[in-house]
């Protein structure tokens, strides 16, 4: 008697038989010898100057702290003058990479603090904006801040700029918002921001978006002509508790677009939804109901290492990217959330929005991971932290290009996570994707928190008339797993997968 398939071997079996092995590079963006120390969590853009075409990525750097972040194996101190604000650069499609360097502090601001965000000027070419949160002079202890960041030290972020297509970066401003905050001291000096999205108009308009924690809020500030100081927009989501970081993106009309994960329910068990909103005559349309979302799961891996439970925490579970329609279907809006199965098993969800944020669904056929778990399903599977980013395509007649990319952890007990790709395609009218392995087994190494790296960036490489090649960026822990303490752990890098579609 032949033994029934599980739904999981049926899902890999359909991912080997109607994908193959699609052609895949992996490249490391920052190594030990470079750049020691960790690096991970990223964020791209794609740069035109010079005559040449520059792929840049800025990620949480750790390299050369040494005299400024302390570790012992519970906890952490740091002291003015840190800085996690690092970036790398490509002039061959990402072949290879070139440490773009550091970014020091500046006056009036004691560290920065990472989470990246990047963007391409949509009016001058080599002009690139980067991003970090900051913590504010007006907050940081002068003997320095051990432990994990809250808003007694957060304040704000700042903002550097490039005029040679991200090769160098240097200081622009820095964005704080000091309205007091009943019940919260701390935010006179500076509200608590997390996250980071960048966008620029073709105008040369700069819009950064970060998340409240101190308000439960996400903001959105402009910057017309990417020169003049940043002003704070009336509020996306005002009467919603926003409980992730925002991503923002621009229509070809200059139309803004901004998603966050709302909570929904609280108590013990609080449920979360995905909004989005669009912004024009200075005001935000009503907040639209995109998905049932998950806000920040944690995955466990079922397993140990180097004597510690092994678990990945993650970032914001969506993703999402504007770009043109499909020939029969105003869907130029598409995105990929993480939601979960009725067993807890993460899965992803693809779906589309009308560019006028009417309606939004989801799509049976852009969903990832096992939907129904049956009792043949005995190796668990979890996909999760997802990209996408939009291609027109050729044109003729032709659909557009999308494409998704997400992770993979599979089985009961696992030290590794795969990376599949996700064209966001169609078949006789119907959606359909056909995922696919591009990185198998990749070992990952996050420290006793499961910090890894809580989101990663997707740009494309490359593009003609009927090629398109994406990069996918993730943590790169290929060197091996050799320490692991409350706020670090060895190795942590960053590397590009690039793939043709």
């Amino acid at each position: 008697m032949v033994k029934p398939a599980s739904n999981v071997a049926l899902f890999f079996a359909l991912v080997t038989l109607l994908t193959g092995c699609p052609r895949s590079v992996s490249v490391p963006v920052t190594t030990d010898e470079q750049s020691p120390g960790m690096q991970s969590e990223t964020a791209a853009t794609v740069s035109y100057s010079g005559f040449k075409r520059r792929i840049i990525v800025a990620y949480n750097d750790d390299s050369d702290n040494q005299s400024t972040i302390v570790y012992s194996p519970t906890n952490r101190t740091v002291l003015r003058g840190a800085s996690l604000m690092g970036w790398s650069f490509s002039e061959n499609e990402g072949a290879s990479w070139q440490r773009g360097g550091k970014l020091a502090p500046p006056p009036g601001w004691a560290v920065l603090w990472g989470d990246p965000a990047l963007t391409s000027s949509g009016w001058l070419d080599g002009t690139v904006y980067l991003s970090n949160l900051a913590l504010p002079d007006a907050k940081f202890p002068s003997s320095g801040y051990s432990g994990g960041v809250d808003n007694t030290v957060a304040g704000g972020a700042c903002v550097f700029k490039s005029s040679d297509g991200g090769v160098s970066f240097q200081f622009s401003q820095c964005i704080s918002d000091t309205h007091p905050i009943p019940g919260i001291p701390s935010s006179v000096n500076g509200h608590f921001y997390d996250g980071g999205s960048l966008a620029s108009d073709f105008a040369g308009n700069l819009y950064a978006a970060y998340v409240d924690i101190d308000a439960s809020q996400a903001v959105v500030y402009r910057s017309a002509g990417g020169t003049q100081p940043f002003v704070l927009l009336p509020p996306p989501f005002p009467t919603f508790y926003i409980a992730s970081h925002p991503r923002i993106h621009l229509g070809p009309d200059g139309t803004l677009f901004v998603m966050a994960i709302a909570k929904q329910s609280f108590g013990p068990n609080p449920t979360y939804m995905l909004l989005a909103s669009r912004f024009g005559n200075n005001t935000w349309s009503t907040p639209i109901f995109v998905a049932p979302a998950l806000a920040y799961p944690t995955v466990d891996m079922g397993s140990t290492l180097l004597g510690s439970g092994l678990k990945v925490r993650t970032g914001p579970q969506f993703a999402f990217d504007v770009g043109a329609r499909s020939l029969t279907l105003d869907d130029s809006i598409r995105f990929l959330v993480t939601q979960a199965n009725s067993a807890g098993w993460l899965i992803i969800r693809g779906g589309s929005c009308d560019y006028a944020l009417l309606s939004c669904g989801t799509n049976p056929g852009w969903t990832f991971g096992v939907e129904t778990v049956s009792s043949r399903d005995v190796e668990r599977l979890d996909v999760f932290d997802p990209a996408i980013v939009a291609f027109r395509g050729p044109g003729l007649g032709l659909e557009p290009r999308w494409q998704g990319s997400y992770l993979s952890r599979y089985g009961n007990s696992t030290t590794t996570v795969s990376l599949l790709r996700a064209p966001l395609g169609y078949l006789s009218g119907q959606p359909l994707s056909f995922p696919a392995v591009i990185a198998t087994d990749q070992p990952v190494c996050p420290d006793l928190r499961g910090y890894w790296g809580d989101y990663d960036a997707q740009v494309i490489a490359h593009f003609d008339l009927d090629n398109a090649r994406f990069t996918r960026f993730m943590t790169d822990s290929g060197q091996g797993c050799t320490q692991r303490w409350h706020f670090n752990s060895s190795f942590q890098h960053v590397q590009a997968i690039s793939y043709d579609n």
